[in-house]
């Protein structure tokens, strides 16, 4: 065959290439949700734990792996998903340790009973950290 017949087929097995391949990576995958969505299912999934207790607001860290919920009696519960694995606690007063962390937006939060929920947590904002830390000192 000629040289020009080789290049031509080499051309179009590149664009075919990025056709099926390229854009394929491009386009956002169906997996990813909003924050509200992240939200509903943690609030879904804690009243499955705890069938009797009504959510009134829920705020996420930015890994989207722990929700802080503040209960319609003041309480407040915990749904944390890690590897799969979800669970969920209505906290107590004397079960836990709070502290700030040098991010502004950050809060430790050390449960010495249960290491499930011990961790550092980042929120989106300030604002987020700063609610769930009154909600959680002020907790019932």
């Amino acid at each position: 065959m000629e040289t020009w017949v080789w290049l031509l087929i080499a051309v179009v097995v590149a664009i075919a290439a990025y056709y099926i391949f390229g854009r394929a990576k491009a386009q956002k995958p169906d997996d990813e949700f909003s924050v509200d969505e992240a939200n509903g299912w943690a609030s879904r999934e804690f009243s499955r734990s705890y069938p009797d207790s009504n959510v009134a607001a829920v705020i996420g860290d930015t890994e989207i792996e722990t929700f802080f919920l503040r209960l319609s009696d003041g309480k407040v519960g915990i749904y944390r998903s890690r590897r799969g694995k979800g669970q969920a606690i209505i906290v107590s007063q004397s079960d836990y340790r709070l502290r700030a962390l040098p991010e502004a937006n950050g809060l430790q939060v050390d449960y010495p009973e249960n290491d499930f929920f011990s961790g550092n947590y980042h929120f989106r904002s300030e604002q987020d950290a700063a609610d769930v830390s009154t909600w959680m000192l002020n907790a019932r």
